[in-house]
């Protein structure tokens, strides 16, 4: 008789507070053959401290096809496989995707036993309301982020990301220049003893010392003013956008010349060409 295939199941685990995993996760986590992790060195005392002693797998996003090949054989073998990652959902913004679709193309059940995200936290802490539209970190290149975010500057549905804290400052530059002065919510240390919520508006909030992972939600632009072109210019430089792409977008967004906006560009660098 042909043994059937196991099941791969998508649990959720806490974000920062251990007494959030949900008593249907930790079910899963017990009756798994094997778990994924995405850090076997954070997941494994985790598990033992609610004690699950079970086999552990490295799937990161460093081996993702390659690991996600090999829980399929295992899940084919009739294993069943719980994938977790370092906290909150795998495959927001984590890895989980890639295994996802491979053992749906191989037949194979897939199954969640969810838990709290970061993303649906944050909102709901923010107090914001209507649709939104989840951007989870930018790419690194200053095009691709402006490309990205630029496709969204009309729209009224709230932008949500997830910031590293080194780079919060200047990804708030950034999104102050390519959308001006919307209002945002910086939230925090989700679920934990000093989690943080913080409201203000971007070109003028300012972190100081900014500690942890960051949520940032921009409120929708529909019927936002332009913001100063000068301010616009001098913040997009500064995130690391180049002249020429930054001379457009402020002529487009402010309704300009280009030459005019050159003129400024030239001021900001002290007139040295």
């Amino acid at each position: 008789m042909e043994k059937s295939s196991g099941t791969l199941t998508l649990v959720g685990t806490p974000i920062g507070n251990a007494a959030d995993l949900t008593p249907r996760a930790l079910n899963a986590l017990e009756n798994a053959d094997v778990i994924a992790c995405e850090d076997t060195r954070r997941s494994l005392p985790f598990l033992l401290g609610r004690g699950v002693k079970k086999p552990l797998v490295s799937y990161h996003k460093h081996n993702e096809k390659s690991g996600a090949e090999y829980l399929v054989r295992l899940l084919e073998e009739g294993k069943n496989v719980a994938l977790v990652t370092d906290a909150g959902m795998p495959g927001i913004s984590d890895p989980g995707a890639v295994v996802v679709r491979l053992a749906r193309q191989a037949g194979i059940t897939v199954t969640c036993a969810p838990g709290p995200t970061a993303l649906t936290t944050a909102l709901a802490l923010s107090g914001i309301e209507g649709p939104f539209v989840f951007l989870g970190f930018l790419p690194e290149k200053t095009k691709d982020k402006t490309a990205l975010v630029g496709a969204f500057k009309n729209t009224p549905a709230a932008l949500v990301l997830y910031v590293s804290p080194h780079d919060l400052q200047k990804q708030l530059d950034f999104l102050y220049g390519v959308l001006g002065a919307r209002g945002v919510v910086l939230t925090r240390e989700l679920t934990k003893m000093f989690e943080q919520v913080e409201e203000g508006v971007l070109g003028e909030i300012r972190v100081e010392e900014p500690r942890g992972e960051y949520v940032v939600i921009v409120r929708g632009g529909e019927g936002e003013e332009a913001p100063d072109p000068e301010d616009m210019l001098k913040r997009l430089l500064e995130s690391g956008e180049d002249r020429k792409s930054a001379i457009k977008q402020v002529a487009a967004r402010c309704r300009l010349p280009r030459d005019e906006v050159y003129k400024m560009a030239l001021k900001l660098r002290g007139g040295d060409e």
